[in-house]
């Protein structure tokens, strides 16, 4: 039983959860998910563990008598699902003990210090080809594809400009810029609809993942997380709607 509280394991376990509920969260999982995770790895380990975890800090006690615990703020949030799944893989892994916790802790460090599956450019052309789609099912013709096309890659270089940003003020900014550029795209080329490129330029910033894990984390008796992840989520759209109105009666008045 002293091995099994032995202070180095308990620290390094505590890291092992400290940093994978971190990447977790950053990834884009909601935080009912990340503490399960977390306790899993502590029944696995046989370790009693409690963890707090919200969408910008996680707290993560380790042990009995002396715990170990492990603070850490969480300042950025995207969605990568690639992380997401390789840290969900090693997490079984470790309650499967298919791996020792010295080479989980190191597979761990390396998932978190990769960079990103996709380039810069295959990116901005996934979000183009998102608004174009986008504007074609909200009713505009082949005229409309090269503007939404446009408003994809504007609203992608809008986004990483200004991810260092709050989410709701990153939201209007974009909404208010989109909704210029796509009058302006109106104004010089008439024949071309407004409606669909104005709403494809838009519908990708809706924050729909925030929402939906905001109800998993309400229906998970998350009442902290579940509540800040829905007011985040409804400023979001709140941000966007105002942004596009004052673009729209901003280019009413050029």
């Amino acid at each position: 039983m002293g091995k099994l509280y032995d202070p180095e394991r308990l620290r390094i376990i505590a890291t092992i959860c400290i940093d994978i509920a971190r990447g977790l969260i950053v990834a884009g999982a909601g935080t009912a998910r990340v503490e399960e995770t977390v306790h899993h790895i502590g029944v696995s380990c046989q370790v009693p563990i409690e963890s707090q975890v919200t969408p910008t800090s996680i707290v993560v006690s380790v042990g009995s008598d002396r715990p170990v615990t492990r603070i850490c703020r969480v300042r950025a949030r995207t969605i990568d699902l690639d992380k997401l799944v390789d840290l969900n893989n090693v997490s079984r892994q470790i309650c499967n003990k298919e791996i020792t916790i010295h080479a989980a802790r190191l597979r761990i460090a390396n998932i978190l210090a990769r960079k990103p599956i996709y380039s810069n450019t295959v990116i901005y052309w996934g979000q183009a080809l998102c608004c174009a789609g986008f504007a074609v099912i909200l009713g505009g013709g082949a005229k409309e594809i090269p503007p939404a096309l446009l408003e994809g890659l504007l609203a992608q270089y809008l986004l990483v400009k200004l991810g260092h940003m709050p989410m709701f003020l990153c939201a209007f900014a974009s909404a208010i810029t989109t909704t210029l550029a796509a009058s302006a795209i109106h104004f010089f080329i008439p024949e071309v609809e407004l409606e669909p490129i104005l709403l494809a330029g838009i519908v990708p910033l809706l924050p729909g993942l925030s929402l939906a894990n905001a109800v998993v984390d309400l229906m998970a008796g998350e009442l902290t997380a579940g509540v800040a992840r829905t007011t985040e989520a409804l400023l979001c759209a709140a941000a966007l709607a105002s942004g596009a109105l004052i673009g729209l009666n901003m280019s009413s008045l050029l």
